[in-house]
C-alpha cells in the first residue's frame, strides 16, 4: 500500500499524476516542478474490517420487509420443502434471540 509522499524540495504533499506518453504513474508536487516515479501502482486501498456482530446479524422481520422482492410464481412443491423452511425459520429465530 502506498503511503503519503512529500516533496524533497519544498516538503509539500506529492499527488499521483499520470504520464500519458510513457504510460507510467508519477508523484508530482503542485507547488514546484518536482516529480518522482511511483514504485507501486497502488494509489489507494480501501480495507473494510467487519466486527463479528456484523457478520452474524440476522434480521427478524425479513418476511415482512416490503423492500425485498416478492414472487408468487414459485410455490413449494412438496411438504418436505415446507418442513425444511420452517426448521430454518426456527434456527434463524434462535440465532437472533441469543
Amino acid at each position: 500500500m502506498s503511503t503519503m509522499k512529500f516533496c524533497r524540495e519544498c516538503n509539500n504533499i506529492l499527488y499521483p499524476k499520470e504520464d500519458k506518453e510513457q504510460k507510467i504513474l508519477l508523484y508530482a508536487c503542485r507547488n514546484c516542478d518536482h516529480q518522482e516515479i511511483a514504485e507501486n501502482n497502488c494509489v489507494y486501498r480501501n480495507e473494510v474490517h467487519h466486527s463479528v456482530a456484523e457478520r452474524t446479524q440476522v434480521l427478524q422481520d425479513v418476511a415482512a420487509d416490503p423492500t425485498l422482492p416478492r414472487t408468487k410464481s414459485v410455490k413449494a412443491a412438496c411438504a418436505t420443502i415446507k418442513k425444511l423452511s420452517s426448521r430454518l425459520a426456527l434456527i434463524l429465530s434462535s440465532m437472533v434471540s441469543t
